[in-house]
């Protein structure tokens, strides 16, 4: 992965006078910072068992998990929760909920927890990767089972609840968790200004997940990893202004069968979302797909619903998966420098809208699963590709027509520029009707230009 930007999550406009507001509070008895910058609350230290005086102060008189909740609703704004998992210590496991939070702080000061190795009185030392050892753990489900399938179930390590803003969360390092997550926003909870930052996962059903009815507006997540996802790393019912960057998340083929299907990143309802510098992989879903009444193999790298819009992807790339490197049925989306290799369906566009745009793209050995055949790009709408390579192999045809969110409109294809590399038997198209545009387009080493009708039988030229 390339190196991570800076770690600032965007604020909501209309909550720009409160957090000020806020900012301007004085907090007696916090730390002087040097250089005539604000003054730094002192920081809170908890471990899981707590120890000394018990009030947080310092590691040796560190707070125990069972007051975390306080602790954090009480925390000011720029104040620091630090969670110390000793490195000597087996990870701390949870069979129940441990900490159900609400509070933060403002948009120029959010309140920080983070988590990892004690590291002096004012700080822990996050895990730097995915093989670091881990901090946490859930108790009582064998998520490794090498026969049948994994049993994803089991509760939230933590849940954000309503009233959860300005809010920096930094580790931990996982290993095992349900699928309703490490971290779970509760139901109906409106949360805004959340930054999720080096979380690394191994054998998880998901790392986040939001409940019904809730919504986050102004999130990042950035700088985090996963080997083993069975149902993904994140999903959110309802997400405005987000980030997505540097995430390294593999579902290592932990195939939670037809009923538990794996979506590493999915998004129900968004707007202004992006993803920079993201490898989604290995997202299978085999086991028992007949149990949905079809034998059809799902798992998907990122998935937008159709109730979302304006997603930029860029530099991210999907591979082996069952189903869909990007599914998007976002209204106005943009791919720019991304790869799918391996999947059966590379790229699948859902919406009809003159901006949707595949750029500079690279889509290549789609696999066909049963329930369907592979191909590079699947389309149900409008879209434009703009100097990118198809490469197919076998029968599979670089474009797959069908129908979507408007199935009396057809499929519109304008390819300009770059490259289809396909065996010379295979058809250029397949699927429901739609209409194909060439334009100075290698077709093998010949340039081909042309506007094109898929009967859903033949190629027409118009």
């Amino acid at each position: 992965m390339t190196e991570a930007q800076p770690y600032r999550v965007a604020d909501p406009t209309r909550r720009r006078v409160l957090a000020g507001l806020l900012a301007s509070t004085v907090v007696p008895g916090v730390l002087r910072a040097q250089g005539g910058e604000p003054p730094r609350p002192p920081s809170l230290h908890i471990l899981p068992t707590g120890q000394g005086r018990r009030n947080g102060a310092n590691w040796a008189n560190a707070a125990p998990f069972d007051t975390a909740d306080k602790l954090v609703r009480r925390a000011v704004p720029g104040q620091h929760v630090l969670f110390g998992f000793p490195e000597d210590k087996e990870p701390f496991a949870w069979q129940e909920t441990r900490m159900r939070w609400k509070g933060g702080g403002t948009a120029d000061a959010p309140v920080h927890l983070s988590f990892g190795a004690p590291d002096g009185d004012g700080a822990v030392r996050p895990g730097p990767g995915i093989d670091d050892p881990p901090c946490l753990r859930m108790a009582g489900v064998d998520l490794e089972t090498d026969e049948g399938r994994p049993n994803p179930k089991g509760p939230a390590f933590a849940v954000l609840r309503a009233g959860t803003a300005h809010l920096r969360v930094t580790g931990p390092v996982v290993h095992r968790a349900g699928e309703n997550g490490v971290f779970k926003v509760a139901k109906e909870a409106q949360l805004f200004d959340l930054g999720f930052r080096h979380l690394h996962a191994r054998r998880a059903g998901r790392v986040i997940d939001t409940a019904k009815d809730s919504h986050i507006d102004g999130f990042e997540l950035s700088d985090c990893s996963a080997r083993g996802l069975i149902r993904g790393f994140a999903r959110f019912r309802s997400l405005d202004n987000a980030v997505f960057r540097d995430l390294d998340l593999d579902a290592d083929f932990l195939d939670g069968g037809g009923g538990a299907v794996c979506q590493i990143l999915a998004v129900t309802r968004g707007r202004n979302l992006r993803f920079e510098r993201i490898r989604v992989a290995n997202a299978v879903n085999a086991l028992g797909a007949e149990e949905r009444g079809s034998d059809y193999i799902q798992g998907d790298g990122i998935v937008l619903e159709e109730d979302t819009y304006n997603a930029r992807i860029e530099d991210c790339h999907a591979s082996d998966m069952g189903d869909g490197g990007f599914d998007l049925k976002t209204v106005g989306v943009q791919l720019i420098g991304c790869s799918a290799t391996r999947c059966k369906l590379g790229i699948r566009i859902w919406s009809h809208h003159p901006d949707n745009l595949i750029k500079a793209c690279h889509v290549r050995e789609p696999i066909s699963r049963p329930g369907n055949e592979g191909a590079c790009i699947w389309l149900a709408g409008q879209v434009i590709l703009r100097d990118c390579v198809l490469e197919t192999t076998g029968n599979m045809p670089p474009f797959r027509f069908g129908k979507g969110q408007a199935p009396e409109r057809l499929a519109e294809l304008r390819m300009e520029g770059g490259r289809i590399v396909k065996d010379p038997e295979t058809d250029l198209v397949k699927g429901a009707p739609g209409y194909l545009e060439l334009v100075d387009v290698l077709l093998g080493d010949t340039p081909v230009s042309g506007r094109f009708f898929w009967t859903g039988e033949e190629l027409q030229a118009l």
